[in-house]
């Protein structure tokens, strides 16, 4: 059973939100919010609850039909901001999920990479609504769970589809996404897996988002690096609208948008914007790339 107020106020609380990738801002509001729950019955009573919820499904990689152990209470948002208590709690039971890694036998470095996605909600978070918190704060299960690895350019989880595990994956907003270093995370990611996770064989990688969209490929010159990614997958099923994600992923804007007050500096920009003024739209697809296609791509993990 974890001693939450002891890990809230623990000496070693600002090397463990550094490590877990909180930024300069971000790092002192949440040193804040920690100080102000460990003061607080409730706050710690509520904590406590959902840390416990997230250490039991430490090493359970399926989530369809299973109770989010993240929900966030309304009263928690007002009194703290959007999802901090869930980030609180997420703090305090980091050193679980980074001792689950190690009996996985994952270097350290790879697994607080890993964990380091809650800075980076935290960041887009700041840069969507100009405050702390993270509205995010749902997907961070995943990563919690055991799941999910950073490793190079992209993200990747294991991920149960109908019967079968893949690989599925994921584009942080954090560089230029260039052939190399996908090349890189792939050939990584199938190497990792198969070493770490021998007992849940993926075959595939799988991909889900706006960017597989061929309305994409054929707005920019093919040349692109976005262009390139999209081409490298199998497409399938059916698309899904998709012009919040682009406004989210690409604007930083949640909500009703003003299309005129969005930026046009990058052939990107203008590509998306573009159609969204015109009256279209833009799609997420599904997409798979065999493991087998691209084995021995990339650096060594």
């Amino acid at each position: 059973m974890i001693d939450v107020r002891a890990r809230l106020s623990a000496p070693d609380l600002p090397r463990l939100v550094a490590l877990l990738g909180l930024r300069e801002g971000d790092e002192d509001d949440a040193l804040r919010a920690a100080a102000t729950a460990a003061g607080s019955a409730d706050d710690l009573a509520r904590i406590d609850q959902l840390a416990t919820l997230l250490v039991s499904r430490i090493g359970n990689f399926t989530f369809a039909g299973v109770e989010n152990p993240l929900e966030e209470d309304e009263a928690d948002a007002e009194r703290f901001g959007v999802g901090v208590l869930s980030m609180l709690a997420l703090i305090v039971t980091a050193p679980e999920v980074h001792q689950f890694h190690r009996s996985r036998g994952i270097p350290d470095d790879i697994s607080w990479r890993s964990l380091s996605d809650l800075g980076q909600q935290a960041w887009v978070h700041r840069q969507t609504f100009q405050n702390f918190g993270m509205h995010t704060y749902a997907w961070m299960r995943i990563a919690w769970s055991g799941a999910m690895y950073w490793l190079g350019r992209l993200q990747f989880n294991l991920q149960k589809n109908d019967a079968e595990w893949v690989l599925s994956t994921h584009i942080p907003a954090t560089g230029p996404l260039t052939p190399e270093s996908v090349d890189d995370a792939f050939g990584r990611a199938g190497r990792f897996f198969a070493e770490h996770f021998a007992d849940y064989p993926a075959g595939d990688f799988y991909c889900s988002s706006w960017l597989l969209d061929p309305e994409l490929t054929a707005a920019l010159p093919p040349e692109s690096n976005m262009a390139r990614f999209q081409q490298r997958w199998r497409l399938y099923g059916e698309p899904m609208r998709a012009d919040d994600d682009v406004l989210f992923f690409t604007f930083h804007r949640r909500g009703d948008v003003d299309l005129e007050s969005l930026p046009t500096d990058t052939r990107l920009q203008r590509a998306l914007v573009e159609r969204l003024r015109s009256g279209g739209h833009w799609s997420v697809w599904q997409g798979r790339i065999s493991q087998a296609s691209i084995a021995g791509a990339g650096a060594s993990a």
